[in-house]
């Protein structure tokens, strides 16, 4: 009998990886620091700062290839159209 090996899912290990270095970074860096966002000064662990930018620039990086891809296939639409 064969044995069938499953293919490696390199995305999920590299979201799981990525993701533990996140968490270990900012388990280390629990201090408080004081943070300017535009015209508010906050104080907040450095924990909260750490995962509040990953989670921006994770919603980034999801959100702009879906507008970029909506606005590619309204173009799309609007050529056929004539």
């Amino acid at each position: 009998m064969e044995s069938e090996s499953k293919p490696v899912n390199w995305r999920a290990w590299l979201v799981g990886t990525l993701a533990a270095l996140v968490a270990i970074v900012a388990l280390q860096n629990s201090q408080q620091v004081d943070v300017d966002v535009l015209f508010v000064n906050v104080s907040a662990p450095l924990i909260v700062v750490i995962l509040a930018a990953v989670g921006v620039g994770a919603l980034i990086g999801y959100v702009a290839p879906l507008v970029r891809r909506h606005r590619r296939d309204e173009r799309r639409q609007l050529e056929s159209r004539g």
